[in-house]
């Protein structure tokens, strides 16, 4: 067995699977790239002082891989590990955010403006079901991240994935493919979040592995073939979107 480096980070950790996750797809009107990037950069001062301050676990942005045809996803994804203990009042709010930026009123009212740059956010909060340990050094921008949108089929869905799926990621740990898989479940959704999913589950790989997953046929057992055909029946499964971790604090 390989010697793993095994790093905690951002949402991996087994801490972190007690806390929620604040899951935010953003579409962005056409051509302000630059200008979201700017104003998340913003956002990045205020979730240091948060995560400084105990409110928070982490934070990062994501820039979605685009497909033909795909229109109407979300070009980013902001994650946000929540200290479920421990949490801002609304009243408190304005004051952190003017002490984070260190700017007066009228300026930070300016930085935080993201009308005609955000066309839309479709938040959803997720509950961590379970997953691999992180093994690889910690997340940094350019690192790739893959997710796929699940729908719940069958009550046996969560303990398949758990003791079916999970013991195969672990194995591609061992092997140098995978660093991490996650799923976590979805407890709330925002009015406009497209779509019934109700799980998510996350992979994050070592190079160029994920596609060689997707496009290759497993050598799986007679006894593995047959549960994992229990854990397709037991959920529908979008394809998976390609993820580049654009900003992170962990």
């Amino acid at each position: 067995m390989r010697n793993l480096l095994l790093a905690l980070v951002l949402l991996f950790t087994a801490s972190a699977y007690s806390q929620s996750t604040t899951w935010i797809p953003i579409v962005i009107e056409d051509g302000k790239d630059t200008e979201y990037l700017a104003y998340e950069k913003n956002w990045m001062k205020i979730n240091q002082a948060l995560i400084d301050a105990g409110y928070r676990t982490g934070w990062s942005v994501w820039k979605r891989t685009p497909k033909e045809g795909d229109d109407g996803w979300a070009q980013y994804y902001v994650v946000v590990g929540n200290n479920d203990q421990k949490q801002l009042s609304q009243d408190e709010w304005p004051s952190f955010i003017q002490d984070a930026l260190g700017r007066n009123q009228r300026t930070v009212a300016k930085m935080m403006d993201s009308s005609g740059i955000v066309s839309e956010a479709r938040p959803i909060q997720l509950s961590w079901v379970g997953g691999t340990v992180y093994a690889g050094p910690s997340i940094k921008p350019g690192d790739k991240m893959y997710f796929h949108y699940m729908t719940q089929q069958n009550d046996n869905f969560e303990s398949l994935e758990l003791n079916v799926w999970r013991p195969i990621a672990e194995d591609q740990i061992v092997e140098g493919i995978r660093k991490f898989w996650g799923l976590a479940k979805v407890t709330e959704k925002s009015e406009n979040f497209p779509g019934d999913a109700t799980h998510v589950a996350f992979n994050i790989m070592n190079g160029d592995t994920f596609s060689q997953t997707q496009s290759s046929t497993p050598n799986w057992d007679y006894n593995t073939t047959q549960l994992m055909n229990l854990v397709q029946n037991s959920r529908e499964m979008l394809e998976a979107e390609e993820l580049t971790c654009i900003y992170i604090i962990n």
